[in-house]
């Protein structure tokens, strides 16, 4: 394990930086996962996020039991959230290469030589991995399945934080957002991990995109993500998922959410049924369209099946109406409140 004042080993070709909370058995299985790489030159940074269980003590031990795998612990005294632990951790790394795991990712045995593969391109700023989910073990994690499916190899669609690489020359020069973040809402007086919703990396996604960097697509680059999902992670989730939603659009000037349009426009346009008629037919429309939207979706992004399409859409109706509703709530708090993200001063231009 790294100190200060130890002396430094040959500059690593990548780093990988892991923010963790209170997820001492599941960072074992991540850290297991990264000892089964077949790439070895990389180092590992853990910043534990002032975590109330044994982390601390698993990872001394850790580090003690397996002493060639280069290892820097560092450890937050407050808990600080997941963009300022990963910005810790990329200050602590060594390598021009800085990728990033959560500890709840388990890589696969090829998942480092593959993320990296991509960087052969020059043009190439940030690259995604693909991020598998456990077989779900309800309706709530059915439900969810496939929502981190990423498209577009020549340019995705998206970051992931929990399995991506970031050139460091990129990252210093566009950052993890700081200022965007929800307070972490906590469960027995603990940030309660099991919610998040934060969208950690699409600010991150929009600079490298204005910058001109290219975001490729590492398919081929699988973690397992171990996290689960019952009725109150569900509901929380999309509830903040919709706040982070409308923090992102305010903060880089973007415009209204599309995907949660449809919805709005039906609710909206509803009162006009009063007036009889085909008053009623623009709601319905939208509500249509809507309807439409999600199926494809999961049909077609997500890849389900028309079985786990049809048993799960009731559900994911409800969850979208729970994003709607927080994402009004933090547009109209944005535009109310004195405590929010710092304003780019002009609209984002991807390009």
């Amino acid at each position: 394990m790294n100190s200060d004042g130890a002396v430094e080993s040959p500059v690593p070709r990548v780093s990988v930086v892991i923010p963790t909370c209170d997820r001492r058995a599941l960072l074992e299985r991540v850290l297991s996962g990264l000892l089964a790489q077949r790439l070895t030159d990389f180092e590992t940074i853990v910043v534990d996020d002032c975590s109330a269980d044994d982390t601390p003590d698993f990872l001394r031990e850790f580090a003690a039991a397996n002493p060639a795998f280069r290892l820097t612990c560092l450890r937050n005294e407050a808990h600080a959230g997941a963009n300022p632990s990963r910005n810790r951790g990329v200050g602590a790394a060594r390598s021009g290469l800085i990728a990033f795991l959560d500890g709840d990712c388990v890589p696969e045995p090829d998942w480092l030589e593959r993320l990296i593969a991509p960087f052969a391109d020059e043009s190439v700023g940030a690259v995604v991995g693909r991020v598998d989910d456990p077989p779900p073990r309800n309706l709530f994690e059915l439900t969810f399945k496939g929502t981190h499916r990423v498209y577009g190899r020549d340019s995705a669609n998206r970051l992931i934080a929990g399995n991506m690489c970031v050139r460091r020359v990129a990252l210093e020069a566009a950052g993890l957002d700081e200022d965007r973040a929800l307070p972490q809402p906590q469960r027995d007086g603990r940030p309660d991990t099991s919610v998040s919703g934060r969208g950690d990396e699409e600010g991150l996604y929009l600079r490298l995109r204005t910058a001109g960097w290219r975001i490729a697509a590492a398919f081929d680059a699988g973690v397992l993500h171990l996290h689960h999902f019952g009725a109150r992670t569900f509901f929380r989730q999309a509830w903040r998922g919709g706040r982070s939603a409308a923090r992102l659009v305010y903060k880089y000037r973007l415009p209204q959410r599309l995907d949660l349009a449809p919805f709005a426009l039906a609710w909206l346009t509803l009162p006009l049924g009063a007036f009889g008629g085909w008053g009623w037919a623009p709601s319905a429309l939208f509500g249509a369209a809507a309807l439409a939207a999600i199926i494809y979706n999961d049909l077609c992004r997500k890849q389900k099946t028309a079985w786990e399409t049809a048993i799960t859409l009731p559900l994911l109706l409800v969850y979208y109406h729970v994003r709607l509703a927080g994402y009004v709530f933090e547009t109209a708090r944005l535009r109310l409140s004195r405590n929010r993200p710092t304003r780019l001063e002009k609209p984002i231009n991807l390009v």
